[in-house]
């Protein structure tokens, strides 16, 4: 209760601060006008870092005790520093050269006041200091790329901040992050999209030199190793670490400067691949929020156990970053993100130099040996309750060398490097099972003979397995249910509403879904079937029956009514075609064909035929 007047002071004076610029800044000029690197398209007014920066400095100035301690001088020292040269950088635009050279500087004096990683000697733990609150403060910088982005996350940062220093008795950084998370939802309720005001690289470079510099400066004291000294800030700002990878990524690859602005952040694509701007930015707040209780329960089970966690949110930040990675965002750039390395193999064993002449299987070989780790270890840690007896850990760091080759054999030796996994389905679910239990199978046999198993845990072995199975099958599906979920929430296209709701339409759904060429929206089902509505297949509710369509095209905006039943009798169709072009909306009628590859004239197979392509073809007249 002590520092509810900090949050209550730094909300108001955040607030009311911003609202101040939103007035003032029209009458100074100090408007952000669109561009084409830039994301808004009307002139918004900007500077609204100056009501953030006086929000959290004016707090800790009054409630500081005194003497000031040495690290919050360096905090308020290095803030007031980079604030400054982000101002400049608003009113003047810095060059990138020296703008970095200034950021460095500024970066350096937080770590001369006393302000680093504790456990490193002082020699790594100041150096490690300055690069990690330079890292965050650019990459802070770079996330504030869309209305609400950047303050939301660090305003979620701010409050794991809080949440970590209360676990860990970090008193010395408490206030400051609770400060921190008052000034950021103050500026965010002007900021929420659509923005009102923007915070400009003074407000940006400054939330990231702050969230930086409370984290290093003594919520990890306490803890017992050099990488986990870094493991809990680098979760809590897990999102801006992932903008700044993946547009740095792309930007190599695509041989642009890296420090070129543009529309190239993950929140672009999202909204490049139908996602509303908000649902976007709600998105990375949940990813956030995500990371930020990773850090939490990482701090609470230990060293093993957080690895374990990071190592798994890694991968799931990798499926996010594959499945947006395609959308193209340069011109004459490249068209998808997908990497290359050769066709695929033939069914059946294949030599074992095989996979390693393809990138994407080196790429899942590297996965999975991260996945077998993490299980081997998160299995013990679970029979043993978080914490693993000094022998049990002796022995699990022995034996993993063997796990991990056992594994890998039966994972391959399963064909699970020759699978498609963008179509992944049951049959390769059932290939998956029998690579782990193959796997586990020829790694208990070797401590067996090893061993004899003396002084292993036989359920930690079956955990091990089941994690192994679900780690190794999430990630093969993550990418597709990213892709899936990305697709069922994209708001773009025309609306359009499926007539019918059996195999026909589920299957039409997904080619409207999988395929944004078709520029079609799916609102939902109509069918005949009482036994149906309401249901809900694929996302998609069974709006009503047929007597009812007139009405629903009304009601849901509908622009075109897809007839996905082929089979459908002449009447129906005809009735369904008077009802839209009464409507004044088109029907159109769904044929699956196949035609030859000679000439692609002569259809093979009937309209209600199970293979083929599906496409709205036929325009249905009354």
């Amino acid at each position: 209760m002590q520092f509810l007047p900090l949050f209550a002071l730094a909300l108001a004076l955040s607030y009311l601060g911003t609202w101040v610029v939103r007035l003032a800044a029209p009458r100074l000029g100090l408007l952000d006008h669109p561009r084409r690197d830039r994301w808004h398209r009307r002139p918004v007014p900007r500077l609204g870092g100056v009501a953030i920066y006086l929000a959290f400095t004016a707090p800790l100035l009054l409630f500081a005790e005194r003497p000031l301690p040495a690290e919050t001088v360096g905090l308020l020292a290095g803030g007031a520093a980079i604030f400054i040269v982000g101002l400049v950088d608003d009113l003047a635009r810095l060059g990138n050269r020296p703008k970095l050279i200034l950021l460095i500087l500024c970066s350096v004096i937080p770590v001369l006041a006393g302000v680093r990683f504790e456990l490193p000697p002082a020699v790594i733990g100041a150096p490690l200091a300055v690069v990690w609150i330079l890292g965050a403060t650019n990459a802070f910088n770079w996330l504030d790329n869309m209305d609400g982005v950047a303050a939301g996350v660090a305003t979620i940062a701010a409050l794991h901040l809080v949440a970590l220093a209360w676990l860990l008795g970090g008193v010395e950084t408490l206030g400051p992050a609770v400060i921190l998370v008052g000034a950021g939802l103050g500026f965010l309720a002007h900021n929420f999209p659509p923005a009102r005001v923007f915070m400009g690289d003074a407000g940006s470079g400054f939330l990231g030199f702050t969230i930086a510099t409370v984290a290093a400066m003594g919520t990890y004291r306490d803890v017992s190793n050099v990488l986990f000294t870094v493991l809990g800030p680098g979760l809590i700002v897990a999102v801006p670490i992932f903008d700044t990878a993946m547009v740095t990524v792309h930007r190599v690859l695509n041989r642009r400067s890296v420090f070129q602005g543009g529309r190239d952040h993950p929140t672009h694509r999202l909204v490049a691949m139908g996602l509303p701007e908000r649902k976007a930015v709600l998105l990375l707040y949940a990813l956030s929020a995500v990371s930020g209780t990773a850090a939490l329960t990482a701090s609470s089970l230990g060293l093993y156990a957080g690895l374990s966690v990071s190592a798994v949110l890694l991968l799931g930040f990798l499926a996010l970053g594959v499945a947006i990675s395609h959308v193209r965002v340069y011109e004459g750039g490249l068209a998808d993100g997908r990497a290359g390395g050769g066709s695929p193999l033939p069914n059946g064993l294949t030599p074992l130099p095989a996979p390693f002449a393809n990138k994407r299987w080196i790429f899942l070989m590297l996965v999975d040996i991260i996945l077998v780790t993490v299980a081997y270890i998160a299995a013990h840690l679970l029979r043993y309750e978080g914490h693993l007896p000094g022998r049990v850990a002796a022995d699990v760091a022995r034996t993993l060398p063997l796990i991990l080759g056992a594994k890998m054999a039966g994972l391959y030796l399963a064909g699970i490097y020759r699978g498609v996994w963008r179509y992944a389905g049951m049959p390769d679910l059932i290939r998956m099972a029998a690579g782990a239990t193959l796997g586990s199978g020829l790694a208990i046999t070797g401590l067996f003979f090893w061993t004899r198993l003396d002084g292993f845990s036989r359920t930690a072995l079956v955990l091990d397995w089941g994690l192994m199975l679900v780690l190794v099958a999430g990630s093969r599906f993550s990418l597709r249910l990213v892709r899936e979920y990305l697709g069922t929430h994209a708001e773009r296209g025309r609306r359009a509403l499926i007539f019918g709701a059996g195999a026909g339409a589920v299957l039409l759904l997904q080619e409207l879904r999988q395929n944004p060429a078709l520029d079609y929206r799916p609102v939902g089902f109509v069918d005949d079937d009482t036994a149906k509505q309401g249901a809900i297949i694929q996302g998609l509710r069974v709006l009503g029956p047929r007597c009812d369509l007139a009405a629903l095209i009304r009601r849901h905006r509908i622009e075109e009514v897809l007839l996905a039943a082929p089979s459908c009798p002449p009447d129906v169709v005809c009735e369904v075609a008077r009802t839209c072009r009464a409507a004044g909306v088109e029907a159109r009628r769904i044929r699956v064909t196949l035609e030859r590859a000679d000439d692609g004239t002569a259809a093979l197979g009937s309209p209600g035929a199970s293979a083929g392509t599906v496409r709205p073809q036929e325009v249905l007249r009354a």
